[in-house]
């Protein structure tokens, strides 16, 4: 694999965990805890699942 393959893919994967960040509520400028009330939605547990699956298929795939 090329540095630049290698970079390439180091660089999407960095915009995939901001977009996650961000969709979850975690910007970097705001390092604070979300709600309690966030984490217990069964809503963003099944999201958060499917990021990970996501994630794990790309870097298994790449």
């Amino acid at each position: 694999m090329s540095n630049a393959a290698i970079e390439a893919r180091r660089l999407t994967l960095i915009r995939f965990e901001r977009a996650a960040g961000t969709v979850f509520g975690c910007d970097e400028e705001t390092a604070s805890v979300p709600p309690a009330r966030f984490l217990m939605n069964g809503l963003t547990i099944a999201l958060a699942t499917v990021a990970t699956a996501l994630a794990a298929t790309i870097t298994y795939l790449a």
